[in-house]
């Protein structure tokens, strides 16, 4: 009887100590970590850079009328394909031929006045050569009566000085008669003298004024101006002749795509152009802008792949042609890529895929087990150790160099784990180094 009743005590005891055991094992899986690990392995590691991008036409044409033309319709889109002549504009006919009349009376008006100018100018050369005519003559008259005056005062002088001598020869001296002589020599000198001066006065004024009367005039250019008027008028006329005759519509020059449209019906046209359009037979480009801080790995010439998901379309084995600092914004980067023909279309938008590979490593691990404090890089590998309930996972802290890394692996130095470690990668909970954990089984 006694026998009985010790044995049902123990039997209660492995009960109690079975059911602490399954609590404290319970307890354990709902406050220990939860770990996913993975092994160091060989690898390429390559950069992936993506960037969402538009395609465009290489040589973009910009589309205008002549100014002063009332829009009256608008007959593309944004986007759309036009082929060579398809009207992408119509003009408002009436005020075109008003246009025409105007320049037409304006032609009229610049003829009178370039007449009027004509007429005066002949006018003005007309009295020009009569002054000089006239000066001329008032000159020869001058140098005549001057000349002729002094060729009297110089008969005068040597008929006083023959007198003198005369006297000298045929009568005696005396002293009053000589100095009468004298004084009559005297005065004629002094009238010759006078009559040079008077001549040569009368000549200078003369000089002066045929001079005055040979000056040009500054050069009129305002027949030249009105007739350079004139041509610019017949110019414009011709044209808008031409474009009435052509119904007063704008039309495609080439085959190409209408990239922007800034003209809205009844605007009256300048000379800014009123649409761009994308030239398809010089080709197109892709491009994009990324962050310069992934310039290593988009040089010139770096693999490219695009993709449209729209369309289901994928080109492939294309090349970078330039990358450049945006002007705008330099941490950003432009990228273009030329494209083959037919391979899209302008104007859709496309992704951008450029994978530049580096050397194989042998000690690579995913990204999200690699951990960095302090400047330092380490990782949380598996360790197995004795507990009291029986071996327990615990993590262990392992200091590595990183040699390269991209968005999903990290390459680390040789020898900083060996293959059979297992790294914890991720956890359902915040570990540190000795945190106890436990292996995801699913």
């Amino acid at each position: 009887m006694k026998g009985r009743k010790m044995l049902r005590v123990l039997w209660v005891f492995l009960a109690f100590m079975l059911a602490c055991t399954m609590l404290s094992r319970a307890s354990s899986a709902l406050t220990v970590a939860v770990v996913k690990t993975a092994s160091p392995g060989k690898m390429v590691i390559s950069h992936k850079v993506t960037a969402t991008g538009k395609i465009e036409g290489n040589q973009e044409l910009a589309i205008s009328a002549e100014s002063g033309q009332k829009i009256s319709q608008i007959l593309v889109r944004e986007g759309e394909l036009v082929n060579p002549g398809d009207v992408l504009l119509q003009m408002e006919l009436g005020a075109l031929k008003e246009q025409i009349s105007s320049f037409r009376q304006e032609l009229e008006k610049i003829e009178l006045e370039k007449s009027a100018l004509e007429s005066s100018k002949r006018l003005q050369e007309q009295k020009r050569e009569l002054a000089i005519q006239r000066a001329q003559e008032d000159y020869d008259r001058a140098m005549a009566k001057g000349d002729q005056a002094v060729f009297q005062a110089a008969g005068e002088w040597d008929q006083a000085v023959e007198e003198l001598n005369a006297y000298y020869q045929n009568a005696e001296i005396q002293e009053e008669q000589e100095s009468v002589y004298k004084e009559k020599i005297q005065a004629a000198q002094k009238a010759y003298e006078e009559a040079e001066i008077s001549r040569d006065e009368a000549l200078q004024t003369a000089v002066r004024a045929l001079e005055d009367a040979r000056v040009q005039e500054p050069p009129d250019n305002s027949v030249r101006i009105k007739e350079a008027e004139a041509k610019s008028i017949r110019r414009q006329m011709k044209k808008l002749q031409k474009f009435q005759e052509a119904g007063a519509k704008v039309t495609a020059p080439v085959k190409g795509s209408v990239t922007k449209i800034q003209a809205t019906v009844g605007e009256i046209t300048a000379d800014a152009p009123l649409l761009f359009l994308a030239d398809l037979s010089a080709g197109c480009r892709f491009t994009a802008q990324v962050e310069k801080e992934q310039e290593e790995y988009l040089g010139k010439g770096a693999p490219v792949t695009l993709s449209n998901e729209q369309k289901k379309k994928t080109v492939e084995d294309l090349q970078i042609d330039s990358v450049k600092v945006n002007p705008e914004d330099a941490s950003l980067l432009d990228v273009c890529v030329y494209l083959p023909e037919d391979a899209l279309e302008i104007g859709d938008s496309a992704k951008m895929t450029v994978e530049q590979k580096s050397g194989s490593y042998n000690t690579c691990i995913p990204i999200q087990a690699l951990h960095v404090a302090n400047g330092t890089y380490f990782v949380y590998v598996l360790q197995e150790e004795e507990a009291i309930l029986g071996k327990q996972l615990t993590a262990r802290t392992v200091n590595v160099t990183v040699q390269e890394q991209n968005e999903t692996y990290a390459a680390l130095d040789d020898g900083c784990l060996s293959g059979d470690q297992k790294v914890i990668q991720d956890a359902s909970k915040t570990i540190d180094e000795g945190s106890p954990v436990r292996l995801d089984e699913t």
